[in-house]
């Protein structure tokens, strides 16, 4: 599968760039090119806000970008309560929570999550590096982001998910707490 080899490329190349660096072309632009390879930029994320749906606890993670780039990858409810409710203390710790604790303690370190499309799809890619090695796995886009948050990981998106998710849907007569 071309994308996971390209996505690797992609994972080299966002930890070598580091916080306030650029490629030697003065961009953030990585030319993956080849068979199955395509042209694509990063571009760092943060978080603005977990919105949880009141009415039915389903929710989205809202990203931007500094250039005011918005992606917002859907949650379900309990995700969004985990993500929303982050830094208090819970009753039962998340599975996220454990996966990080797990790769800690087998020497992995992870480094960044980058949302990108596969299929079409808004996915993400974890990059860790393990016994001097750089590798990368995928999840999906929610898992990712959870990933991001709780491990305290930079994201980054690449202009494909970016698109992926630049076409906002009309909004319903719902109320300002419904999410979808």
């Amino acid at each position: 599968m071309a994308i996971w080899r390209d996505a690797a490329i992609l994972l080299a190349y966002v930890h070598n760039l580091g916080d306030g660096a650029t490629a030697a072309a003065g961009t953030d632009s990585v030319d993956r090119g080849g068979p199955g390879g395509y042209a694509s930029r990063v571009k760092r994320l943060g978080l603005v806000r977990i919105r949880v749906c009141s009415r039915c606890g389903r929710g989205g993670a809202e990203l931007r970008g500094e250039d005011g780039e918005r992606l917002v990858v859907p949650l379900d409810a309990v995700r969004a309560r985990q993500l929303a409710n982050a830094g208090r203390e819970e009753d039962v710790r998340s599975f996220t929570d454990l996966v990080l604790e797990q790769l800690a303690a087998a020497g992995v370190a992870a480094r960044e999550v980058v949302l990108d499309v596969a299929d079409g799809r808004l996915c993400a890619l974890l990059s860790f590096v393990r016994t001097g090695e750089t590798d990368v796995v995928g999840c999906t886009a929610e898992e990712g982001v959870a990933l991001a948050l709780r491990g305290g990981l930079h994201l980054y998106a690449t202009d494909e998910a970016l698109a992926h998710t630049a076409v906002d849907q009309p909004k319903a007569a719902r109320g300002p707490d419904t999410v979808h």
